[in-house]
């Protein structure tokens, strides 16, 4: 898992790294993610997923960028591992069909194996919490795939095996209880609370067949980086379902629109530090004003023997003692 402010890991298609889930590394996490934060790895991985890149068999400078959605001759690509810039030469492949360019270096080093490359913001797909006026009214030459994202439900989690099934955790649970090292005396108590969550993805594009491939892309995009998420404390992502096609005319740009719901858990952390017991203080007091076993009304100033029973009958003005 990254380190926390640093950059999430990538997806890889190395065969031992996917079918090898028992692995350490890939199954445990020492965080918990809120919704705030699983936005912001998908939006960082959305910028890594669009900067992935292959060699190609024309030369050091044609590499081709299977995931990129926009490509132009006179673009730039950074270079985060060398802190270097080249410029798109030729397209010789579109996006979206391959994505094979070939670069100019500007004197730059040729890109070695492991370098993490990135596209320009404006070639990059937009990640937004919301579909703001900003987006709506862009004239449609300058317009550019958009994600819209947003919670759709959200309540306390399941204990059992499906997601919303009863029983759920409807208050934090003591997760752990254990000895405070660093101050002696005390201990720390762990409470957690599971949380199910809807989140609703709305793709947006320019027309119905690009919004269709974009839907696409980005589910597979959600499959690879997966693992990266679980890695970084998303207890659990599932996809939901995806909802009805729509084209949409009450913007200034019609557009077309394709909705996929995925299913996160988390899991809400709070820790408590707590003194230790060390005294109970207990005050008793015996009343012996009535004998032991007694049971029934005393009259007047007469006990009764120990063991005795007294029956008191309002009809008659006597006691009978048994």
């Amino acid at each position: 898992m990254s380190a926390p402010g640093q950059p999430l890991e990538t997806y890889t298609n190395d065969t031992f790294f996917i079918f090898n889930q028992e692995r350490d590394d890939m199954r445990k996490s020492d965080r918990n993610a809120s919704l705030n934060q699983i936005t912001t790895y998908i939006y960082q991985s959305l910028i890594d997923f669009q900067g992935k890149w292959e060699y190609s068999h024309r030369g050091d400078w044609v590499i081709v960028l299977p995931n990129a959605r926009y490509l132009a001759v006179g673009d730039k690509i950074t270079n985060k591992t060398a802190l270097k810039t080249y410029i798109i030469a030729e397209v010789l492949t579109g996006a979206g069909r391959g994505g094979m360019v070939r670069l100019d270096g500007q004197g730059a080093p040729v890109i070695a194996e492991g370098d993490v490359l990135a596209l320009e913001e404006k070639n990059t797909v937009n990640f937004e919490s919301s579909y703001s006026r900003y987006y709506q009214d862009k004239p449609a030459s300058d317009w550019r795939d958009t994600i819209v994202f947003r919670v759709k439900r959200r309540e306390p989690g399941t204990i059992g095996k499906h997601p919303f099934d009863p029983p759920t955790e409807i208050k934090p649970r003591i997760r752990e209880y254990y000895p405070d090292e660093k101050h002696p005396g005390c201990h720390v108590m762990v409470m957690g609370q599971w949380f199910d969550n809807l989140i609703q993805f709305d793709c947006w594009s320019k027309y119905g067949n690009s919004a269709d491939t974009l839907i696409e892309w980005f589910e597979d995009f959600m499959y690879k980086y997966t693992w990266v998420w679980k890695k970084n404390g998303v207890n659990e992502i599932l996809y939901w379902m995806r909802l009805v096609d729509l084209e949409s005319v009450k913007f200034r740009n019609d557009l077309s629109v394709r909705t996929v719901i995925y299913y996160f858990k988390t899991e809400t952390i709070v820790t408590v530090k707590e003194y230790d017991l060390k005294q109970i203080d207990i005050n008793l007091s015996v009343d012996n004003s009535t004998p032991s076993g007694f049971i029934g009304v005393a009259f007047g100033n007469k006990i009764p023997a120990s063991g005795s029973l007294e029956i008191a009958d309002r009809s008659f003005n006597n006691v009978n003692t048994l």
